[in-house]
Parts: structure tokens; C-alpha cells; sequence
């Protein structure tokens, strides 16, 4: 009887480390995001996807796809600028473990695509490559499931983005 309850807390104990095995989570995040253009800045949302290769405890690569929009006053505040974005962020992640979670920062670069519309000016839209940043604290549910609060960067060319998500991710 013994061995069969040692077997199982063996089990139990080795399913959790099985969860993270292959290093790699995904997750989703959404948030406020505000965006400054032409030195004006307005609040909006943002909503994305990304994944993570755990290279080991404390660093790992992230990739993702964001999306966001916000409605940005023009320079004398007569109209709107409506930015739409997406941006494809690739970071190195370093994370200081805690008990239950961690707390972590992270730089890179992501390369961005927007679009401005404005009433009776042509779209005006821009693509290239930006600097990417960001920290925040994780909170582990479950040993393959984390929540999270993130602040991330975005240099986009002429649209800067600084965003307060909210996150789940699962390891695989």
C-alpha cells in the first residue's frame, strides 16, 4: 500500500514538470493602450497573441502579434486621428522567480505597421522596425498556467505605444 502511494505522489509530483518539458508557453494578453502621435496622445485597446521559448529558469525568447486602435486629436485638436496598428514584438525576456510567479523585464525590437485616417486627408501609413520593452509581474495558477499584469513599449516610427496588459499563457 505504501508503494502504490509513493508511485502516485511520484506521479503527481512529475506531472507538473512534464507540463513544461518542451520550454514553450503561449498565451493572449489584452489592455489599454495610450498612443501618442504628433505630440498628442489618446487611450485605446490592445489585444494580441505570443509565444515563448524558455531557454532555461530565467531567460527566454518571446514573439507575438498585437493589434490596437485609438482615436488621437489632430495638431489644433479640429479632428481626429484614427491610428489602427500591428506590431510583431521580439524580445528577450529575463525573469526574477518568486514563490508563486515572478517578476521579469524585457527588450527587443518589433516591427510595426500602421494606418492613420483622418476626415479629407489621404490614409497616411507607415511600416518598419522599433524598439520594444517591458516588464511585469506573473502570478502561476497552476504549473503550465500563468496570469500576468505586463507594461510594454513600442517605438513605431511617428506613433509611440505604451500599453498596461493583462495576460494568460500556458506552458506546453
Amino acid at each position: 500500500m505504501k508503494r502504490i502511494g509513493l508511485a502516485a505522489t511520484l506521479l503527481l509530483c512529475a506531472a507538473p514538470a512534464a507540463a513544461d518539458l518542451l520550454g514553450f508557453s503561449v498565451g493572449a494578453t489584452v489592455g489599454g493602450a495610450r498612443v501618442e502621435y504628433q505630440g498628442n496622445d489618446d487611450y485605446g485597446v490592445e489585444y494580441g497573441i505570443n509565444g515563448s521559448y524558455h531557454i532555461n529558469d530565467i531567460f527566454s525568447v518571446n514573439a507575438g502579434v498585437v493589434q490596437g486602435s485609438a482615436d488621437v486629436d489632430a495638431r489644433g485638436g479640429s479632428a481626429k486621428n484614427e491610428i489602427d496598428y500591428t506590431a510583431f514584438p521580439l524580445t528577450l525576456r529575463a525573469d526574477l522567480p518568486l514563490v508563486i510567479g515572478s517578476v521579469y523585464g524585457k527588450l527587443g525590437t518589433n516591427y510595426y505597421d500602421y494606418d492613420i485616417d483622418r476626415s479629407g486627408v489621404p490614409t497616411e501609413n507607415d511600416d518598419g522596425w522599433g524598439f520594444a520593452g517591458g516588464a511585469g509581474v506573473v502570478f502561476t495558477m497552476l504549473p503550465f498556467i500563468d496570469l500576468s499584469l505586463n507594461y510594454e513599449y513600442r517605438d513605431m516610427g511617428d506613433v509611440t505605444n505604451n500599453s498596461i496588459l493583462f495576460g494568460i499563457s500556458a506552458g506546453l
